[in-house]
């Protein structure tokens, strides 16, 4: 009996084009604005139950409202990841509530000072680099921990191109965005047999209301306009802009998902071209 080419089956094509995470926990983290918004919506309407987490308690109550009005499902953690005693309790509050965690979104950042290095207080590179460096190495642990239980797990950290090229006035972002790359490989070397995937995506000038905060702060510091200062952002750009939120979360869900299940270590680029490296 001949087999049946896989092409002419149904159960393909439709295992091709939606993502589907039904009954799976995922945690994201800086969940209530921006991209992790965006990303928490994402897998919520692909059927996962989703943790928002994040320090202001209006924005995640928020954006848990507008996933449970579309029809998703989906719960506030309020916690401030520079802390680590708030990280500790928001994993203890996620499993107090589900006895699983299947994805981890590391999407929680703070932009840091805007200031030459030799002038960069030093509490203000140490709060950086506990929220967006340390903060996520304590949610991987914790997320490890759970996932290897199941010996699967999907951990997604979400960095920057710009830890990648020069940035005038933001060494302490920069540096915290390069270290996640490092963390991302190393991770994902020492985790891999355990079945748990870990991948970090670096967007480059993601618009919204970030990227306009960040964009009127270098002008200021740099004397310029904040429309030449975009302008100069873009302008290494292969396609000659910025890029969405919505463009992260896809690449996001698709690193979730079955198809990326080869996939580990990897950082990808979401920048519009303007960072290939």
């Amino acid at each position: 009996m001949t087999p049946q080419d896989p092409y002419q089956s149904q159960h393909l094509y439709q295992s091709l084009v939606p993502y589907d995470f039904a009954g799976q926990i995922a945690l994201v983290t800086g969940g209530g604005v921006g991209i992790g918004r965006i990303i928490s919506h994402y897998l919520a309407a692909a059927g996962a139950h989703v943790f928002v987490l994040g320090r202001r308690p209006d924005a995640v109550s928020r954006t848990v409202e507008e996933i449970t009005t579309a029809g998703g499902s989906a719960q506030p953690v309020v916690a401030d990841l520079g802390d680590p005693a708030d990280v500790t309790a928001a994993f203890a509050e996620v499993d107090a509530r589900e006895a699983r965690l299947d994805i981890l979104i590391n999407n929680a950042g703070i932009a840091g000072p805007t200031s030459a290095l030799s002038d960069i207080v030093l509490a203000d590179w140490e709060r950086t680099l506990a929220v967006n460096l340390t903060g996520v190495m304590m949610c991987c642990q914790l997320a490890i921990r759970r996932m290897r239980v199941r010996r699967a797990g999907k951990i997604v950290n979400i960095g920057s191109g710009s830890g990648k090229r020069p940035l005038i006035n933001r060494a302490a972002y920069t540096t915290s965005k390069l270290g996640l790359v490092g963390l991302t490989r190393t991770m994902a070397q020492e985790v891999g047999t355990d079945g748990i995937t870990v991948n970090a995506i670096s967007p480059y000038l993601v618009e919204g209301d970030r990227l306009n905060r960040v964009v009127s702060s270098m002008a200021a510091a740099r004397g310029v306009t904040e429309e030449e200062q975009y302008k100069d952002l873009v302008k290494d750009s292969a396609l000659g802009r910025g890029v969405t939120a919505e463009e992260v979360a896809e690449v996001a869900l698709f690193l979730c998902s079955p198809g990326a299940a080869s996939l580990t270590g990897q950082d990808l680029n979401v920048s519009a071209g303007a960072v290939m490296y």
